[in-house]
């Protein structure tokens, strides 16, 4: 499940249509879904941005979330309509920093991402200005790891274009023109979440165990912890057999798991 935070209504039109989301009544802000993403508008400035991803989560229960903020920002010296994905998100007030990190080769070029209480119009930095991203960013990170939480910026306004001329239709102009790296995010960021749910589920054998003995609180991680080694070393083979069953007590199953994975022979392909 991916949710996508936008600031501004018009930076939200493109991503509805293209994905055809549905709105929701009833709320404090504007939300869209479908079966796979959902669409917040927070409104502009980080406080905005972190209350609605923190009430988008509320909102979604405990389903694995990976998250992007979708939006225009000014940038010092790249050209009106350049996607960029922030690779160091910095809060100007503050100074907090968060690092967006990636798994693999960014899908367009990365910035630094300076979070400003005002719109900025002093271009001397060579580095994107926004005004949400560090409050998404460090209310994202608390419900998902960095892997999960990225900013896209498309820049709107630089030294030869100022933010004076920008307009809500040139915004969703902007945003329209680069749904191609929306689209790469999201298959990216999906691909991952699933990837990182499969690790945490339950490893293939643990009820089976769990309803024949009964360890305690301790072993039970212990024995999850046995699982997930034996998952990743043994695929596809079945770690409860005739004499895992045939044991008399929860230690001799540790013990006798233990054995197994010592057996076991690691290959690098």
């Amino acid at each position: 499940m991916l949710c996508i935070v936008t600031a501004l209504q018009a930076e939200a039109r493109p991503l509805i249509a293209q994905y055809r989301l549905k709105g929701l009544d009833g709320h404090p802000y504007r939300i869209y879904t479908s079966d796979d993403l959902h669409l917040i508008v927070s409104g502009v400035g980080k406080v905005s941005a972190a209350s609605a991803v923190g009430y988008q989560r509320a909102l979604m229960g405990g389903d694995p979330v990976a998250w992007l903020n979708v939006g225009v920002a000014g940038h010092g010296s790249e050209e009106v309509g350049t996607a960029l994905l922030a690779h160091k998100v910095v809060d100007v007030a503050t100074g907090k920093t968060f690092y967006p990190t990636f798994v693999s080769a960014p899908s367009c070029a990365t910035s630094q991402l300076h979070t400003v209480d005002q719109p900025e119009t002093d271009y001397g930095s060579a580095c994107a200005y926004d005004m949400e991203a560090s409050g998404f960013c460090q209310t994202a990170q608390r419900f998902a790891t960095a892997e999960l939480v990225h900013c896209l910026k498309i820049v709107s306004d630089n030294p030869q274009f100022p933010l004076q001329d920008l307009n809500a239709v040139e915004v969703e102009a902007l945003v329209e023109s680069r749904l191609d790296q929306v689209d790469i995010m999201r298959q990216n960021l999906d691909d991952l979440s699933r990837q990182l749910a499969l690790l945490e589920a339950d490893p293939p054998g643990l009820d089976d165990i769990l309803s024949r003995w009964r360890f305690t609180t301790t072993q039970e991680h212990q024995l999850r912890r046995l699982l997930q080694r034996w998952q990743v070393l043994a695929p596809g083979q079945a770690v409860v057999n005739t004499e895992l069953s045939s044991l008399q007590n929860r230690d001799e199953v540790i013990v006798y798991i233990e054995q197994r994975l010592r057996k076991l022979h690691l290959y690098l392909t």
